[in-house]
């Protein structure tokens, strides 16, 4: 009875250990060293992979050509996340900006809320993709990301050069109703 527990186990085991497999890739670099793990981003010639817990940073050129192949696969797939940018020698800066409304619904009350939207800019400061982050209400989102495609900004430069970027921008929403004396004054 025990022999067939353990059998069972360690089937188990075996078939949860081949299905988390199937979803991490394996690198080789040209020396043999091997990782197994997911690319997350590719920046400058380098790819980045966190393996584990770890996170590795190597040259593209160091991969074996199946790794560089698999690398440039996942380039394709992934255009937001190959030469984009979160450090910078100058940031980007605000040329021209929009802020969301608040929606109807909560103007009638005291009201707080926020919502951070990710932006990737161009390498001209132009937004390229828009994503909330996070949100205390679904119902700010909307306008969030409609508000944050309109901004402009000045570019991300690296070495003197416009690079593409990516920040995050935190809306605040806020809604304080005058006292009703105030109104009460301005109707006078």
């Amino acid at each position: 009875m025990n022999a067939h527990y353990i059998r069972l186990v360690a089937l188990a085991a075996f078939g949860l250990s081949s299905i988390l497999g199937a979803f991490a890739d394996v690198y080789i670099k040209a020396d043999g060293t091997s990782y197994d793990g997911y690319i997350y981003k590719v920046l400058g010639g380098s790819v980045y992979l966190r393996v584990g817990e770890d996170k590795i940073a190597a040259a593209v050129s160091e991969f074996d050509a199946d790794s560089r192949a698999a690398i440039d696969e996942w380039t394709k797939e992934n255009p937001l996340k190959v030469d984009v940018y979160t450090k910078w020698d100058v940031q980007p800066a605000i040329k021209a900006s929009s802020m969301p409304s608040l929606p109807e619904q909560f103007l009638a009350e005291e009201f707080k809320g926020l919502v951070s939207v990710d932006l990737v800019l161009n390498e001209a400061g132009q937004v390229i993709h828009a994503s909330i982050k996070k949100s205390t209400h679904t119902d700010l989102e909307a306008p969030s990301l409609e508000a944050a495609k309109t901004w402009i900004f000045e570019p991300a430069k690296v070495g003197g050069k416009s690079v593409r970027s990516k920040l995050r921008i935190p809306f605040k929403f806020v809604n304080n109703p005058p006292p009703p004396q105030a109104e009460e004054a301005s109707l006078s």
